[in-house]
């Protein structure tokens, strides 16, 4: 008698099963912490891909197996066997990149990504064909038994293949199993122990993981719908190979489609509301020496938030003496807004020179071109070290090419480096006829690294030292800068490469001297972090593959650390193994610049308690705006205007708080909680 059929589909059993013994592997630790929903999502896409995957070849091979026959169990072992055959053959070349893998490491060399992406996709056939294996063999086995012995309630099967898939993800976890996902370092090469996310219950973690990868596989069934309608549209009632691929195609286009619309939307929408973001820096300067202030050529509102930023929060001359007890004067600060530049190299560089002549920066004995970084942000701590150690004999410049976030603003680099190098060499021709005794500095952190490194590329120090500057500082840099993958040293214990020096903590940033320094966590995602991983083993700072892969699960997990690379606590300089470097930044200023450190201790304080500051109060500028939103909001659904307060309901003005009564986003430095 036919065995009665199950809800739960051979194929979806496949699937289930899979996804089961998988999650384990998704729990791998990574260089950071990850937040319970960052656990989730990579055990969910872990999940709903492996399921997908077992899925899809225990149907096809299921489809294959039954040409010619209309018995169940026949079929049934048929399937069986197919798939086992699949599963090993796949094993051997899985087995054969892995060995492949671990005999270059020792050399300190990855598997190209052809050879690797090969391997990974074999690994990933393997746990599709063992699963459906398994499956397969579960049901040949139970149509032998006997009738009232099959087991063939879903509640039943599930948990059979939920204690299966367990039993096996248990296995995953096993010692051996590890050593054989893992590549020895080669020699000085980091020893990775593997470690596995702690921080919530099995059963929270599963329920979590399970949302994830539920959603996950719906949106790719919706896919597989979607694509079988466009199918039947080009092909008919039987659409072939072809047609499905179009259809697949077609969804394919149009989802890039939608991500251009939106990266065009969300664009607009930053530079549209920009000026609404930050009431802590909506007060025009009345100071001299500072863009947007009375000498400069920019009207304050339109430096965009960064800029307002980074001009608001100079020190002034005041501010130095209290903190050093030495004289001192106003540091200028000059940024130049994206709207005031065109697509002319030589052009823009004038209004650069222009703006920093105007506020008097070729006066200052110290001159520092800075890179900001996507949205136009340039490291404040940087910033206010150099003012400190020159006592405000400085001038920093900084120009913006996009007003998005870094990830955003990532193709824009290559032209930002051209424009780089357009701008130091007219400062330099400018400082050489106005004050030949400035002395001229670069300085670039994340993308902004980029920009200022690959401006001059691998002779950089050269290249500089011609044109006239004394050195640089590059912060935090990516393995996208062209010329960082040129100079890069392949060993630790290189740390000179062409001229430009190289430093992982603030020890080696203090014994660094004069000249230009890459300072950048050997830890830090964002420095490592590499498209490829999502095949092939991840590489440490210096290039040498080390540690557990698993394909795609591995890419998740860097993906999530370089989310979570900047996790700040404002006031707190602490050492980081992230892509947070406030704790060593005065040291390589202090080193590169050649400025005196011998204030260190009294820097280093100003320095934590100047940012807590400006912390606090764009906390509480933004809760004010925030209330006062809706107050107004509230008022005028009652069809009262907020103006009209004291003399429709004889309420005195002195009574009614400030923040009600005037526009938070038009806010002077009085009406702002002063600190």
């Amino acid at each position: 008698m036919r065995i009665p059929q199950p809800r739960l589909t051979q194929a979806r059993r496949a699937g289930l099963l899979a996804a089961v013994a998988v999650y384990p592997l998704s729990r791998l630790g990574g260089t950071l912490p990850r937040p319970p929903l960052d656990r989730a999502v990579v055990s969910g896409v872990t999940m709903a891909v492996a399921y997908q995957t077992a899925a899809a070849s225990t149907a096809a091979i299921r489809g294959a197996a039954g040409v010619g026959t209309h018995n169940p169990r026949a079929r049934a072992a048929s399937t069986a066997g197919a798939a086992f055959t699949l599963m090993t053959f796949a094993a051997l070349v899985a087995q054969r990149g892995r060995g492949q893998a671990r005999r270059l490491a020792r050399e300190g060399r990855r598997l190209s990504v052809p050879a690797a992406a090969l391997g990974s996709g074999a690994e990933l056939a393997m746990i599709g064909a063992g699963a459906g294996a398994l499956v397969a063999l579960a049901d040949t086995v139970g149509m032998t038994l006997p009738e009232p012995l099959r087991p063939t309630h879903p509640a039943v099967v599930t948990t059979g293949l939920v204690a299966v898939g367990g039993a096996l993800g248990a296995a995953a976890r096993h010692p051996r199993l590890l050593s054989h996902l893992q590549v020895a370092a080669s020699d000085g090469g980091p020893k990775e122990v593997p470690a596995f996310q702690e921080g919530a219950t099995l059963p929270l973690a599963v329920a979590r993981s399970a949302g994830v990868a539920g959603a996950t596989v719906l949106v790719l069934a919706l896919e597989d719908k979607a694509a079988e309608r466009i199918a039947h549209l080009l092909g008919g009632a039987h659409p072939g190979l072809l047609a499905r691929a179009v259809g697949h195609g077609v969804l394919g286009l149009g989802v890039v489609a939608a991500g251009l619309a939106s990266f065009t939307f969300y664009s607009s929408r930053v530079v549209v509301e920009e000026k609404l973001l930050e009431a802590a820096f909506a007060a025009v300067p009345a100071r001299h020496g500072v863009s947007g202030g009375p000498d400069s050529e920019f009207e304050f509102e339109d430096l965009g938030r960064e800029g307002r930023r980074f001009v608001s929060q100079a020190h002034t001359a005041e501010e130095l003496i209290a903190v050093l007890a030495q004289a001192a004067t106003d540091p200028v600060r000059a940024f130049i807004p994206l709207s005031a530049l065109s697509e002319d190299g030589d052009a823009d560089a004038s209004v650069v020179v222009a703006e920093l002549e105007r506020l008097g920066g070729f006066a200052k004995g110290h001159i520092v071109l800075s890179a900001p970084t996507g949205d136009g942000y340039v490291s404040y701590v940087h910033t206010e070290t150099v003012e400190l150690l020159t006592r405000g004999d400085c001038a920093t410049v900084a120009v913006a090419y996009a007003n998005v976030p870094s990830a955003l603003a990532f193709p824009r680099r290559h032209r930002a480096a051209t424009a780089y190098a357009a701008y130091a060499r007219a400062i330099a021709d400018r400082a050489r006829a106005l004050n030949p005794e400035a002395r001229l500095f670069t300085f670039g952190e994340s993308l902004g690294s980029i920009v200022a490194l690959d401006a001059f590329g691998p002779d950089i120090v050269m290249e500089l030292e011609e044109t006239g500057f004394d050195g640089g500082l590059y912060v935090g840099v990516p393995i996208f800068s062209r010329t960082d993958e040129a100079l890069r040293p392949h060993h630790p214990r290189k740390r000179q490469q062409a001229g430009l020096q190289y430093a992982n903590t603030r020890e080696q940033a203090l014994s660094a001297h004069p000249g230009h320094l890459n300072l950048t966590h050997p830890t830090d995602p964002v420095a490592v972090a590499d498209p490829s991983v999502i095949v092939r083993h991840h590489v440490d700072y210096w290039g040498r593959p080390f540690g557990v892969h698993v394909p795609l699960v591995s890419f998740l997990v860097h993906l999530a650390d370089v989310k979570n690379a900047m996790n700040l606590r404002p006031g707190e300089f602490t050492p980081s193994t992230g892509h947070d470097y406030r704790y060593e930044t005065a040291a390589g200023v202090a080193r590169a610049y050649d400025l005196s450190f011998d204030q260190e201790a009294v820097v280093e304080a100003a320095l934590r308690e100047r940012e807590l500051a400006w912390s606090v109060r764009r906390l509480l500028s933004k809760q004010i705006a925030a209330a006062r939103d809706t107050a107004v909001a509230k008022l005028r659904s009652w069809g009262v205007d907020p103006a009209d307060l004291s003399s429709r309901f004889n309420i005195p003005e002195s009574s009614l708080p400030d923040w009600l009564v005037s526009d938070p986003h038009a806010m002077t430095d009085d009406d702002l909680p002063q600190i």
